[in-house]
């Protein structure tokens, strides 16, 4: 068993969404022995092609490392990213390589989304992995920030935990464009009368991004996923806290 995997599997056993996880690998996944000698064990060569099930029928997702099952499990098993079946509009930031918009793809056939990742290594996975739904994406090869520009984005090696920040010890950097995130949802919101989901998952940056939220759009949203473990309060709506994800629910039009 691989050291990291080991500690996070220690401590996922006294947590909730750990039983979540194991449940959905054994009733989502073609293979759940290997998922889970992957997820738990760390085994097994890369790039390696997995199917799960669906609400609209079983997919093939291609993962490239250890980081990307962990992205996986997150979204088909652990439920992270959870909505419900009947959505149209789902927008994510930091899309990484399209694991993430699979799930939310996957929900139903009307299902349109929004992708943002600058990274271009992820952006060839992405098109590859979304390739059966063409006409159900649109996605802007850009960062999520405050304002618009560019930037120098650090990354490692896998590409999972890329960030808009200046270049650290053992990670290379790109230059790339940046798109505000209010300007963002504004655009959609102008071709959508709501918004079904959005998903922040951008490596420092979703506490500013949700308290750069204006009452308007934030009316317009049904639920925001955040990757933060202290999201900011948002007027109109409920919070909870799932794992290291944010969730926030609008009181108005969103039972829990």
């Amino acid at each position: 068993m691989c050291h990291h995997s080991l500690i996070n599997f220690s401590a996922a056993l006294f947590k909730k969404p750990f039983y979540i996880a194991l449940f959905n690998i054994f009733r989502n996944f073609k293979d759940p022995v290997q998922i889970l000698r992957r997820y738990v064990l760390g085994q097994g060569s890369y790039p390696a092609e997995l199917t799960v099930k669906t609400p609209i029928g079983r997919q093939t997702a291609t993962v490239f490392d250890f980081a990307d099952i962990i992205t996986l499990v997150e979204c088909f098993g652990k439920l992270d990213y959870k909505v419900p079946n009947n959505i149209s509009c789902a927008v994510d930031f930091g899309s990484n390589i399209g694991l993430s918009a699979l799930y939310f793809l996957t929900r139903g056939k009307e299902v349109k989304t929004y992708l943002f990742e600058p990274l271009p290594q992820n952006i060839e996975r992405l098109k590859d992995n979304l390739s059966d739904f063409k006409e159900r994406w649109k996605l802007e090869e850009a960062a999520v920030g405050l304002s618009e520009g560019t930037a120098a984005f650090t990354f490692e090696a896998t590409g999972r935990y890329g960030r808009l920040e200046e270049s650290s010890a053992g990670a290379e950097q790109v230059e790339v464009s940046v798109k505000s995130a209010v300007a963002i949802l504004e655009n959609i919101l102008a071709h959508h009368d709501r918004i079904d989901i959005l998903k922040i998952d951008v490596e420092g940056l979703e506490n500013d991004i949700l308290a750069s939220l204006d009452q308007k759009v934030l009316e317009r949203i049904d639920r925001i996923y955040a990757e933060t473990e202290s999201g900011p309060p948002l007027s109109g709506f409920k919070q909870e806290q799932y794992g290291a994800i944010a969730r926030y629910f609008n009181l108005k039009v969103c039972a829990k």
